[in-house]
């Protein structure tokens, strides 16, 4: 993948999807998922990049955990967490009884051995645009390796808009997402990438964009019965009144998109506030 020579805020990248010229780097790659260590997307992406670079490993849910964000779930240090291995299609591989948020962190530990430099997470059964990346298990398994000092790419699949064959055209998002990887490795890369490719064949991509957030959520309303025993959750209609430029609408017009997200980091306070502390040191000391 190269960028245009035009500058980032022209939101236009070229992506080679011929991958061929992709230069093998030491550097061991893991892939996850939030669908499940057996879900087609995680195997189709494992064995396209183990085609491609040398060092692959698997480490992933044992069954569907989405939405689980940057989570890890409950820790018994007496029971320890469930896992076997599951090696997929050749590929070293271990399924865990926990959320990709766990995976990536036990894999930057060196619970498999090396610390992966890239974590690949997806392909996932779905897009993960606008503020909703937030609760997302993929994008979460990608910023959890930002915060170990790794990169991260999630790619995910737009399979609301399906032809009338309703083929998920998940060679298409591997295609793109080997091309991406062999980009990230380079240092000009942002460290975390929230991939979304259209599922149409490669030959049909309108191109690349670098896209912003869309403004909503996954949700838009939320409603409690009059007993209290049930939730209901309004998905928010992503068809229309859509800002163009952002993430959800380029992708739903074709394009494959790629926005650059950060991990956990502490927000600058300015000069002014640190009068804020002060006062509730005295506040906590007239207490």
């Amino acid at each position: 993948m190269t960028e245009s020579t035009a500058d980032r805020d022209d939101a236009h990248v070229d992506v080679e999807i011929d991958t061929s010229e992709v230069v093998r780097r030491p550097g061991r790659i893991l892939v996850t998922n939030d669908d499940g260590i057996e879900a087609p997307g995680l195997r189709l992406l494992a064995t396209g990049l183990a085609d491609r670079f040398d060092d692959v490993l698997v480490a992933a849910p044992s069954s569907d955990l989405s939405g689980t964000g940057t989570g890890i779930g409950r820790y018994d240090p007496d029971a320890g967490v469930g896992m076997r291995r599951a090696d997929v299609d050749g590929i070293e591989g271990y399924a865990i009884d926990g959320p990709p948020g766990l995976a990536v962190m036990a894999a930057a530990l060196g619970a498999f051995g090396a610390a992966p430099d890239l974590v690949v997470s997806g392909v996932n059964n779905g897009m993960n645009t606008g503020h909703s990346v937030l609760h997302s298990g993929t994008v979460g398994g990608a910023l959890t390796a930002a915060t170990f000092g790794g990169r991260g790419l999630a790619v995910s699949l737009d399979v609301d808009q399906l032809g009338p064959d309703g083929e998920r055209r998940w060679d298409t998002a591997v295609q793109v997402a080997v091309a991406v990887v062999g980009w990230m490795r380079s240092d000009a890369a942002p460290a975390v990438i929230n991939l979304n490719v259209p599922s149409v064949p490669v030959e049909r991509l309108r191109g690349a964009r670098w896209a912003r957030l869309d403004d909503f959520g996954y949700f838009s309303v939320a409603s409690a019965d009059v007993a209290g025993a049930a939730l209901t959750l309004e998905v928010t209609d992503r068809t229309s009144g859509l800002d163009p430029t952002t993430d959800t609408a380029l992708c739903r017009a074709g394009y494959v998109t790629l926005t650059a997200l950060r991990s956990v980091e502490p927000a600058a306070v300015p000069d002014s506030d640190a009068g804020t502390v002060t006062g509730i040191e005295r506040r906590s000391d007239a207490g």
